[in-house]
């Protein structure tokens, strides 16, 4: 378990605490929320150049990664879309993505190959990030406005990685044909 994939893992724990300080009213709540969150969203950061930097770039980081910024990020998406913040067609959008590109990953995974983020992934990510962060802020109207911008990014990326669904089947096909 490398430095890296150990920063991934807490990112994915990170969500109970930033959604129990959403929920829990106490004084502060919103911003010790922020503030955890913003910490989680600084390992997926701090996790990709660690790996590469020390060339310990592995399988379960990439797909770890994955998983763990799903979970923060759609956590965010039900407790926006909770509070009035977040139109649920937007965070509809952008969960259904998740779950076909996923889907998608697995898939590959069967043939053995790790589909990594893309550029468009990576986009998508660092706008739903910080989208977060400015409705998170109580910016309600910017905040529209730059989860609009994720949401089409996210419509963008996941089409950047689908394209590429035909090409995976028929791997899997053959693979299905030699067992």
């Amino acid at each position: 378990m490398t430095f890296a994939n150990q920063l991934t893992l807490v990112r994915l724990v990170a969500v109970i605490p930033v959604m129990a300080a959403l929920y829990v009213q106490f004084p502060g709540n919103r911003t010790v929320a922020t503030v955890v969150y913003v910490l989680a969203i600084l390992t997926d950061y701090l996790d990709g150049i660690l790996a590469r930097r020390s060339g310990k770039v592995t399988a379960f980081g990439k797909l770890m990664d994955s998983v763990a910024d799903k979970a923060l990020i759609s956590s965010m998406f039900f407790a926006l879309v909770a509070e009035g913040s977040m139109p649920a067609w937007m965070a509809a959008i952008m969960v259904v993505r998740e779950f076909a590109v996923t889907g998608l990953r697995m898939v590959a995974l069967e043939t053995g190959e790790v589909i990594a983020a893309n550029r468009w992934g990576k986009a998508k990510m660092n706008s739903q990030s910080l989208a977060i962060l400015i409705l998170l802020l109580g910016y309600a109207q910017l905040g529209y406005w730059v989860m609009l911008v994720a949401t089409i990014l996210t419509l963008l990326s996941g089409w950047s990685y689908l394209k590429d669904t035909p090409r995976i089947l028929a791997a899997t096909a053959g693979q299905d044909r030699k067992l």
